[in-house]
């Protein structure tokens, strides 16, 4: 078979269009890097053309560069339907196996003519990463550009940034934002959603000062400042001498500071006439060339200043010159500037907004005088210029900075996550019912629609009164890999069911879900399983919630986020014992058989058995995973076990009990300079900040959505266990010494009696 053949025949057995015949007759001749050329040439004007990718697939397949052919496969696959795609892997499977991992891929994105600082980043990256500029005409191009990437670099904080910040894909992957002076004066911050960038750089310190004080929605943990570096291979430097060339690099516009340089120069050539000023740049604005050539003739400087318009290579326009002029109001780093110095120019920088942070201050000049005086000094050191672009503004340096920054979010990904179609994990979904058979069709729906393929259904049902019992029965029928579980009384405990479904599964992993609740999409498994094959010490995976109300219409979202071990503690406790996973995820089933751990279930615990398994499995050395992504839809009606308050509350004083049992008082509440203390004055404190907790828990119990429908003897009931609880460590508190918070104690007691007697 020839390799044409041989491409035709892979081509046409994924349904898709042979690449033309020009590009197929040097496939079949061996023409590889010709075809491969040509193929690539084609691809900037569509670079996700799924043909065109299987091709060079194929090219590099062909030319052994293994780890190549295995990326344009997987590009491709990206892009195709689920017919196409396991037909795809099944064919290259071999291939895949034979390749550990696939390189991170970046994708930048920008506007036409706006791309001059995306070259140096995209050059100087590492081969260890795959990168696709695309430059954006449409924004729907950045739908496909961030389904490709892993990391996703928009380069300016502009319309770009604010489209894909938006986009649901957003919440999956990296999203990294470069802002630069320009856009810190104009609306487009405060337009993007900066809850999923994961990384915003700035360009100049100043400029991150000032917008994160601004943009209140932008998380200063998030920030960094990192100068565009200066390629000192590019600019030829010499030792200069002291001479009346002096240049100016830019555009003539407001920002630039146009009638301070006529000014200012002005100023240097009373004082030399010997000085000439040479202006390299353009107007933006008529009304500048009209004033410019105005007061050129009105100074008398027609022979002192020539304007020789835009330059495309300033490194030869600045071989004669000796200074370089910066009028700017403000600027994040003058590019010019810099590129000047590296040659040995002496800079001349007025005090633009943030330039001391930039500059060394005996660059920067506040005065006309000061200028004048900085330009007719004897003081003139080309190597001290230069040097001081080496130490601090170098484009290696700078380089090195974003490596550093984009390698915390660069991951490999796994070629086996590709191929685990073929032999997939099963998954246990387990359903807890009780009198839920007006939902649990759609519950048991939305698990059957899943693409992952292989699963095992397990509903727990708690003994229901209703038509469940005939729903459950007419699923087994027809789904063999549907099992059930038949209380003959009401355990009245959710818990109950979780555990027997982890006791029951068969699965290698286990999602416990209710009945009255649904799966978000129809890939939710196969999301959550890819993380688990990509790091194997994994032991929870879970994502984010929609709030839907009876009738299934979306009424909100529950957004969740990464906590390490003594963060899920501290918050757990300042959420009062309400927790921060949820319930619903999935768990490998093997962190529980393993260690001969069971799902926990007590009685005393009727509601908050989420929170208090999070907790435990805290301590079991449990390591999980978040999907910014929702996973799960969560229904708000009446029957509603959340909103059952004589239930709630024994639970949470339940989980705060436990944490206060296992955990260290300098985790829960860790404010506190503990380790100051001496034993007995640490005692007293805790027990009565921990009194102080259960007097305020009752205290927004007493008003709080879950009250607010009781009277008041009902709420008065409610809270009860709270203040049993708030006098219990008061008493410790004064029997450990704690005299001194006595009266404030006597006062949080007053005041809870007067609230339970309103």
């Amino acid at each position: 078979m020839t390799q044409n053949n041989e491409l035709e025949l892979l081509l046409c057995s994924l349904d898709l269009a042979v690449t033309e015949s020009g590009i197929m007759e040097m496939i079949d001749e061996n023409r590889w890097d010709e075809a491969e050329r040509l193929i690539e040439e084609k691809m900037k004007t569509d670079p996700f053309e799924i043909a065109s990718l299987v091709s060079l697939g194929f090219i590099n397949e062909k030319k052994l560069r293994i780890q190549e052919a295995c990326e344009w496969y997987d590009d491709a696959a990206l892009f195709m339907d689920k017919v196409q795609k396991e037909k795809l892997f099944r064919e290259k499977i071999g291939l895949f196996r034979s390749v550990e991992s696939l390189r991170p891929k970046i994708v930048f994105f920008v506007k036409p003519g706006l791309d001059t600082f995306i070259h140096p980043v995209a050059k100087h990256l590492p081969k260890s990463y795959r990168t696709l500029k695309l430059i954006i005409t449409d924004l729907r191009q950045i739908d496909n550009g961030m389904k490709w990437a892993d990391i996703c670099w928009f380069e300016w904080c502009d319309n770009l940034t604010i489209y894909g910040s938006k986009l649901p894909l957003a919440h999956e992957k990296t999203l990294i934002c470069r802002l630069h002076s320009y856009e810190a004066f104009t609306s487009y911050p405060y337009q993007v959603r900066w809850d999923v960038i994961d990384q915003v750089i700035f360009d100049g310190k100043h400029m991150e000062e000032y917008i994160v004080k601004q943009v209140k929605s932008l998380d200063k943990t998030k920030t960094v400042t990192i100068p565009n570096g200066v390629d000192l291979e590019r600019y030829t430097y010499r030792e200069r001498e002291k001479g009346f060339h002096i240049a100016y690099v830019g555009f003539i516009n407001y920002k630039k500071g146009p009638m301070l340089l006529l000014h200012a120069f002005k100023a240097i050539h009373d004082k030399d006439p010997r000085y000439k000023l040479f202006i390299a740049g353009r107007y933006q604005d008529i009304r500048y060339q009209l004033y410019f050539q105005q007061m050129i003739e009105e100074f008398g400087l027609t022979d002192s200043i020539q304007i020789d318009g835009w330059q495309s290579d300033i490194n030869q326009y600045l071989e004669d010159k000796h200074y370089l002029i910066s009028t700017s109001l403000l600027e994040s780093q003058q590019m010019s500037v810099m590129e000047a110095m590296a040659k040995g120019l002496k800079p001349l920088v007025h005090n633009f907004y943030g330039a001391k942070t930039i500059y060394d201050e005996s660059y920067v000049w506040n005065t006309i005088d000061e200028l004048v005086e900085m330009v007719t000094e004897d003081d003139y050191s080309s190597n001290q210029y230069r040097a001081f672009i080496e130490e601090h503004y170098s484009l290696e340096k700078q380089m090195k900075t974003i490596d550093e920054t984009v390698s915390r979010f660069a991951k490999p990904a796994k070629t086996k996550t590709r191929t685990a179609f073929l032999n997939p994990p099963k998954i246990t979904v387990g359903i807890v019912n009780y009198n839920y058979a007006r939902f649990l069709e759609q519950c048991l729906q939305s698990v059957l629609n899943q693409t992952h393929p292989n699963i095992e259904i397990i509903i727990a049902d708690d003994c229901s009164t209703d038509d469940s019992l005939d729903i459950i029965n007419a699923y087994q029928d027809k789904y063999p890999h549907i099992k059930a579980i038949c209380h003959r009384e009401n355990s009245g405990m959710a818990d109950t069911a979780f555990a027997e479904i982890f006791e029951e599964a068969s699965g290698e992993y286990v999602m416990p879900i209710s009945a009255d609740d649904y799966l978000a999409h129809e890939e939710v498994l196969a999301d959550f399983i890819t993380y688990f094959l990509e790091q194997e010490d994994l032991d929870y995976v879970y994502g984010d919630f929609l709030l839907v109300d009876k009738n299934g219409n979306r009424i909100g979202s529950w957004i969740y986020q990464p906590y390490t071990d003594d963060e899920t503690v501290r918050k757990t406790f300042e959420r009062s014992g309400s927790g921060v996973y949820p319930m619903v995820g999935l768990y490998k089933l093997s962190f529980y058989r393993k260690h001969h751990y069971s799902w926990v279930v007590d009685p005393k615990n009727p509601y908050a058995g989420d929170a208090l398994n999070s907790i435990v499995n805290i301590k079991r050395g449990w390591k999980r995973r978040y999907v910014h992504k929702p996973a799960y839809c969560y229904r708000r009606h009446q029957d509603n076990f959340t909103y059952n308050v004589a239930k709630r509350i024994p639970s949470i004083i339940y989980v705060i009990e436990y944490i206060i049992n296992h955990f260290s008082e300098e985790i829960y509440l860790p404010n506190i300079k503990w380790n100051e203390l001496e034993p007995r004055e640490r005692a007293a404190l805790k027990y009565y900040t921990l009194g102080k907790v259960y007097a305020d828990t009752a205290i927004d119990y007493q008003s709080n959505s879950f009250t607010q429908h009781l009277d008041q003897e009902e709420r008065k009931k409610c809270v009860k266990p709270l203040i049993e609880k708030m006098e219990h460590y008061f008493d410790l508190s004064l029997s450990s010494g704690g005299e001194t918070y006595k009266q404030n104690i006597d006062d949080i007691k007053m005041n809870i009696k007067h609230l339970l007697t309103i």
